[in-house]
């Protein structure tokens, strides 16, 4: 068994947190629902634990060095944060490459021909052989929607393979409210998945790839932003596919390029042939690098437009400009990133 084949077959759960918010009798009434939900939660939380550990004991003596390394990843994710600490303690391994990688995630088979299956995500991955992993997958499309993230944690990267949760909040959406808020009470929805990928170092880009995935319902459920006159609506899939590259990467002749002083910074590029969608992010590097959210903007551009007109803060910052071009079929044929301080002129 390969290292990926075993890392998706034992990361094929996801569970959820949740925030209350009630008084009174009704507040009671939502109390012992949420308490049930928790119980349900931690039971399943447990579950996939021994699940994890049974596999890894299952298959130890089958397994190659390099697969042993992605078991002991997949056993540790699901172990409380001061185990994690003694666990990569006691490895030395000689891993992939780390650092800020930026890339794209595409949804699979989400039943819906007609959105737009693409989002950013970006990885802050440990330069030693075995440390952590910080980053953020965001599915704003738009500039109207708020960039709702889901957040990396408790996520580590031993030798060539990263592994850990994924959690946070997409846009407060009416199926979303239907399931947690009407039924359940709850004040603010949090979805909690698992995700996990390789470096391909033989690959063009040596890219970081790999997957993650939802198993609590949303796979098929349209979605639509919380925001007022924001016409956002997509069909969000049970899994989605990601790739991502260090900056220094290119891939096609995009000619990125920044021009103007100040507030009047615009940023310009080239399409590729075929270019049926851009994917455009604003990244603050030194965020993402300290684990926090590091996105400022993402747009997904469907009219070969070749320019964006970049957030500019109060204070200089340093930023990365990531442009993604892509096909009719999802698949990346262009990719050009530039950093430099804003609003400092190049």
């Amino acid at each position: 068994m390969s290292a990926p084949k075993l890392l998706l077959s034992v990361l094929t759960v996801s569970i959820f947190s949740l925030t209350l918010s009630a008084c009174g009798s009704d507040g009671d009434k939502v109390k012992e629902e949420y308490d049930r939900v928790e119980d349900q939660v931690k039971d399943e939380y447990d579950r996939v634990e021994d699940k994890v550990k049974e596999k890894y004991k299952e298959v130890e003596d089958k397994l190659s060095d390099d697969e042993k390394s992605m078991a002991e990843i997949l056993e540790s994710v699901f172990l409380p944060e001061e185990s994690l600490d003694n666990f990569l303690d006691k490895l030395t391994p000689e891993g992939g490459r780390g650092g800020l990688y930026v890339g794209h995630f595409v949804e699979i088979d989400d039943g819906d021909n007609n959105d737009i299956d693409i989002g950013a995500v970006y990885f802050d991955i440990s330069k030693d052989g075995a440390g952590s992993v910080d980053g953020s997958f965001s599915y704003q499309q738009q500039a109207c929607q708020e960039n709702n993230i889901l957040g990396i944690n408790s996520a580590i990267k031993v030798d060539n393979y990263i592994a850990g949760k994924v959690t946070g909040s997409l846009d407060t959406l009416e199926f979303l409210d239907i399931k947690y808020v009407n039924d359940l009470g709850i004040e603010t929805p949090n979805l909690l998945t698992t995700f996990a990928g390789s470096f391909e170092e033989k690959e063009a880009g040596t890219p970081w790839k790999g997957s993650f995935e939802y198993q609590d319902g949303l796979g098929g459920k349209q979605l639509t932003s919380s925001e007022k006159n924001c016409n956002v609506t997509y069909t969000i899939s049970d899994r989605s596919n990601f790739k991502t590259y260090p900056l220094d990467y290119s891939l096609g002749k995009m000619n990125l390029d920044a021009s103007g002083n100040g507030n009047q910074k615009i940023v310009t590029w080239q399409n590729p042939i075929n270019t049926r969608h851009v994917l455009v992010s604003q990244i603050d590097v030194n965020k993402a690098e300290a684990g926090a959210n590091g996105y400022v903007q993402n747009l997904v551009l469907s009219n070969l437009e070749t320019q964006f007109t970049p957030i500019i803060p109060n204070t200089s910052t340093n930023y990365a400009i990531v442009v993604q071009a892509f096909d009719a079929n999802n698949t990346l044929i262009g990719y050009q990133a530039l950093v430099q301080d804003l609003p400092e002129s190049l």
